[in-house]
């Protein structure tokens, strides 16, 4: 408990709204320290919304089923984030924000986001029982405060050829949010 405020007694301005207390301010019942003890932050809103055209080729023919995939989006500095596992057929719906802090303005950057297949034991060469489906890299927004809904498509590189699997949507916000440092 701050108990600074109440041992001070207040210094009042000519406006109402203003009191002044020992280096901090209250207009309208928000404190603000005129200490600069503010951090800026970049926050990038990433709703994912559904994979399409997701499926599993055999020797022969396509085939659907069920799978359990989940998208991992990592940041430049090596971060990752991931939604939930969600059951498709051969779309996978996921309809869930990935929120990605920025501590610098993130203009410039990239993020690469992957769509991960889990428990596929019989794909050889693996032995975590994930295989990616598919990759695509996706720019920071430039402007703040815009949303942008996207549709790109997943790569996946065979052999030494790249090849389109599949496609994701999803949509952009970038925003700025201010937090109080002690």
């Amino acid at each position: 408990m701050d108990f600074s405020r109440s041992f001070y007694p207040p210094i009042t301005s000519d406006h109402d709204d203003i009191t002044i207390s020992r280096g901090k301010y209250n207009i309208h019942n928000f404190y603000y320290d005129d200490n600069n003890n503010w951090e800026e932050m970049y926050v990038m809103k990433l709703f994912i919304k559904k994979a399409s055209n997701i499926n599993r080729l055999n020797d022969t023919f396509p085939y659907f089923s069920k799978g359990i995939y989940r998208v991992i989006v990592s940041d430049e500095r090596g971060r990752e984030f991931s939604t939930r596992r969600r059951i498709g057929m051969p779309e996978p719906v996921w309809n869930e924000d990935i929120e990605i802090l920025f501590s610098s303005c993130p203009i410039g950057q990239n993020l690469t986001l992957m769509v991960v297949r889990e428990h596929c034991y019989d794909n050889p060469g693996t032995s975590t029982g994930e295989v990616v489906v598919g990759r695509a890299t996706i720019p920071v927004p430039v402007k703040v405060h815009r949303k942008k809904d996207r549709v790109i498509e997943l790569v996946k590189l065979v052999g030494v050829e790249k090849k389109v699997e599949a496609d994701i949507s999803f949509q952009t916000l970038l925003t700025r949010r201010r937090y109080y440092i002690d």
